[in-house]
């Protein structure tokens, strides 16, 4: 019996050079989701959709997380035609991806929006899709060094943009920034925007556009801090 695909073509123009594309993706009744850590990386059974969320032009050259590629201004038009599609070398990505095709995919995506100068929070964003990638890999080396580029943008992002995606608004930020800051070993730092997250909770006005697992997991990431600090301490005192 001829087993059934998981994935399927969809179409889209592409808001550069308007070409009508193809583009892979997962069939969301046969996304099987295991567990998600903590910065949000999500582990699935069978196909993983992380893998095809870099929608890029055959054409062109221009490529976006699927959910942004139709939102370009004639600014990005015009520094993507002059910067990316003058040194592209036309090729396809539909089709089964693996992590080493997704990587290359998502890199595209990057230079891109460095292209384009995009806002600081899409750059984070894929920085941290390339961490997840290489976390899938075990390439722990290289999932640290694009999880410092993902926390340095968020960074930027929280003190110069106005995040109110409900998504993705400053209360996620916060977290997120605390949650990266925590798995590259800056506690101090984690600490502080972590509790600071806890406060804007017990702001009346604020508490209601905050989830109550994401304080959840915040008080457990504080208190996961406190014992690693502990044991740290612990480790000194007794090679003194």
């Amino acid at each position: 019996m001829e087993e059934v695909s998981s994935l399927y073509n969809s179409k889209i123009t592409c808001p550069v050079c308007e070409s009508t594309i193809e583009y892979t993706k997962v069939k969301s009744k046969l996304i099987k989701l295991l567990r998600q850590d903590t910065d949000f990386c999500p582990w699935y059974e069978g196909e993983n959709p992380i893998f095809y969320e870099a929608v890029i032009c055959p054409e062109c050259g221009y490529a976006s997380h699927v959910t942004t590629f139709e939102k370009v201004s004639r600014y990005e038009r015009s520094k993507i035609r002059e910067l990316i599609t003058p040194k592209w070398k036309k090729r396809s990505f539909t089709g089964p991806r693996d992590i080493e095709k997704s990587l290359e995919a998502f890199k595209i995506v990057l230079m891109n929006l460095m292209a384009m100068e995009a806002e600081k929070s899409e750059i984070a964003k894929i920085c941290l899709r390339i961490a997840w990638l290489y976390r899938y890999k075990g390439d722990k080396e290289q999932e640290n060094r694009f999880l410092e580029f993902a926390l340095k943008n968020y960074k930027i992002a929280f003190h110069g943009e106005e995040l109110t995606d409900g998504k993705f608004d400053e209360y996620v930020c916060m977290f997120i920034i605390g949650e990266l800051s925590k798995r590259l070993g800056h506690l101090n730092e984690s600490s502080q925007w972590l509790s600071r997250l806890v406060t804007c909770y017990s702001d009346p006005n604020q508490k209601r556009h905050i989830s109550s697992r994401l304080i959840e997991t915040t008080r457990d990431l504080i208190q996961e801090i406190k014992d690693m600090k502990a044991n740290q301490h612990n480790e000194e005192v007794s090679t003194a």
